[in-house]
């Protein structure tokens, strides 16, 4: 399965803002119905594999907001930003949740002791992923982590996934070692790693046995955890 080639205009999630819920649907077609499990598991992954409780978090790259209520529901001392680019996705954040401190722009003063990013670096060009990542470095608290999640080139069902999504038609996937290598070089330190999303949401009676499956490299997506490192 081929993922399509870059398109020549940017995709603009301004765009989807309204609908992105169902243009997410639309893209698992009869694979599976419930979105929002994978979601929720991935909160309640975070939770599981980090070993403290982060004082502020951000969501950055948070479109609609569809992870920051399982995000609330499992790091409940944790204050929460979000970041997007697209203004009207952010719209809808600030509605939703007036309680989240949203952001616009990265140039603030806050430093947040973890980063969550959720399928958001494969729509950033491979040539721009380090500027990201510079600013990433800079926005995290000393001792601060950064949490990625992201789609599994291995997997041909993530394959089909992205093909059929509408605003994963710039989508650059990244492999997961590329991923720790990128991180690395811009003074992030892996701490754990590990694949995702082995079992649809009618099996998420077995989601409890994902994690000793977390070394099998088939899974939909994957995560990794980084700690900041001082900048050499």
């Amino acid at each position: 399965m081929k993922i399509k080639k870059v398109i020549n205009k940017p995709i603009d999630f301004d765009d989807f803002a309204s609908n992105y819920e169902n243009h997410i649907s639309n893209s698992f077609g009869n694979i599976d119905n419930d979105v929002s499990y994978y979601h929720s598991a991935k909160a309640k992954i975070a939770k599981n594999e980090l070993d403290y409780t982060p004082k502020k978090i951000l969501d950055f790259g948070c479109g609609i907001g569809l992870m920051i209520n399982f995000l609330i529901q499992n790091f409940k001392d944790s204050d929460f930003f979000a970041y997007d680019d697209s203004e009207k996705s952010l719209e809808y954040v600030k509605a939703k949740y007036p309680k989240v401190n949203c952001i616009s722009k990265l140039d603030v003063k806050e430093e947040f002791d973890l980063i969550f990013v959720s399928n958001v670096i494969h729509h950033v060009k491979s040539s721009e992923r380090n500027s990201l990542f510079e600013k990433i470095h800079d926005l995290l608290a000393v001792d601060g982590h950064l949490l990625i999640y992201e789609h599994n080139p291995y997997n041909p069902i993530t394959l089909k996934l992205v093909a059929n999504c509408a605003f994963d038609a710039d989508a650059e996937l990244i492999k997961k070692k590329d991923l720790i290598k990128l991180c690395s070089f811009n003074n992030l330190q892996l701490k754990k790693s590990g694949y995702i999303h082995f079992f649809p949401s009618k099996l998420k009676f077995l989601f409890s046995i994902e994690k000793y499956l977390k070394w099998f490299f088939l899974g939909a997506q994957y995560f990794c955890i980084f700690k900041k490192q001082t900048k050499i």
